[in-house]
């Protein structure tokens, strides 16, 4: 089994705009931020997934959370049975009369909810939450507290959360493990002064997208759909179509002789996984290729070219899913193809991303396209 540090998963961050919290700590192996081999990200999630079935054998339902831990939850996801459902919240709308909403307080975007609609007493006796990093435990207490005040049900299920770092104070950690909430991690990391380590930070704002001319780029739409992580689905049935997506992706890129160089794939917003898992695939059958994913967030950070921040450049974006909604794409590279993945369906909002990223990439790569699932 994997063993990982806190030098390996964490870098700090400072946050704009965010008065309830100055900081970020940002996974460089996470697929978010920062660009990173997708296998170095299915690896680490792997490692927890092993860690959690351990705790969990008898779990049959896996939540993460949006809208970082979203892609992570699903890899980890995979190491339990293949009749284990995962789903995510979301901050997008539900199309369900069966919604949990709750809040985390700490966050740039504090409401979340979840569908409920698979959330049954037969496979409840326990449940595995995921998120990226827990801090004061809050949001856990915020998510399980309304869920079980509407699922009446969920009084006696247990509750194992799972997460990279874990910075919970051991007396909060044992006072929910009296409601029978534990928690798994990867790293625990000490308390220490992240606030003002922070706020020593020189940073500046995320730029706005210059108006260069924009690299062209091309739509492609495989048969394949997506499976719908916001509402719900088997591990077996999220890993076939994943992997069809994946295949599907490289013939793509084959036809189109772009299997060779530096290769990006670009996720949006909650949709990363199927960036990483087809970044996996290419990578394990394309040894010449260099494959790296991260995505697009709503998470503003701070910018600045210091050694190992977390964030080198960064931009403003318009998002792939709503109007008005601001989102930001961090460390900019070269690359000799980009290809961005997403799972939205607005088609005003991805022409008007689509444009911003072929001016940010703009001098960096030759070829871009969007693959929509």
């Amino acid at each position: 089994m994997e063993h990982y540090t806190e030098q390996d998963v964490l870098r700090l961050g400072r946050r704009i705009h965010n008065a309830k919290r100055s900081y970020l700590l940002v996974d460089p192996l996470q697929g978010k931020h920062i660009p990173v081999s997708p296998t170095e990200t299915c690896r680490m999630a792997r490692a927890l997934g092993e860690r959690l079935l351990q705790e969990a054998p008898e779990a049959r339902m896996v939540i993460g959370f949006a809208e970082t831990a979203t892609a992570i939850a699903a890899l980890a996801a995979l190491s339990f049975p293949e009749d284990t459902i995962y789903l995510h919240t979301t901050r997008e709308p539900l199309d369900s009369d069966q919604v949990v909403r709750f809040l985390e307080e700490h966050s740039h975007a504090v409401d979340q909810q979840i569908d409920c609609r698979l959330m049954t007493a037969d496979r409840t006796q326990t449940i595995v939450m995921i998120d990226d990093e827990i801090s004061t435990g809050r949001t856990i207490d915020n998510i399980v507290t309304q869920l079980r005040q509407t699922f009446p049900f969920l009084g006696s299920t247990r509750f194992v959360i799972g997460s990279i770092i874990n910075r919970m104070d051991p007396d909060v950690r044992e006072e929910m493990s009296r409601r029978n909430i534990h928690f798994v991690s990867l790293v625990q990391v000490m308390h220490r002064d992240f606030e003002t380590a922070a706020q020593r930070l020189s940073v500046m704002e995320p730029q706005e997208v210059p108006a260069t001319r924009s690299v062209p780029y091309q739509i492609h739409t495989p048969v394949m759909v997506l499976p719908n992580l916001r509402t719900g689905v088997d591990v077996k049935r999220m890993a076939e179509d994943m992997g069809a997506f994946a295949h599907a992706v490289e013939d793509f890129l084959t036809q189109e002789d772009r299997c060779h160089g530096r290769l990006l794939l670009l996720g949006t917003e909650e949709c990363m996984t199927p960036a990483i898992l087809t970044g996996q695939w290419l990578e394990s059958r394309h040894p010449s290729l260099m494959v790296r994913s991260h995505a697009t967030t709503r998470s503003p950070i701070g910018v600045a070219a210091l050694p190992d921040y977390p964030c080198q450049n960064g931009y403003r974006l318009s998002s792939f899913y709503e109007d008005d909604r601001i989102t930001y794409l961090y460390n900019i590279a070269d690359y000799d193809t980009v290809v961005v993945i997403t799972d939205s369906r607005r088609t005003a909002n991805m022409e008007q991303a689509m444009q911003q990223i072929g001016r940010l990439y703009n001098g960096h790569c030759q070829f871009i396209y969007l693959i929509r699932g």
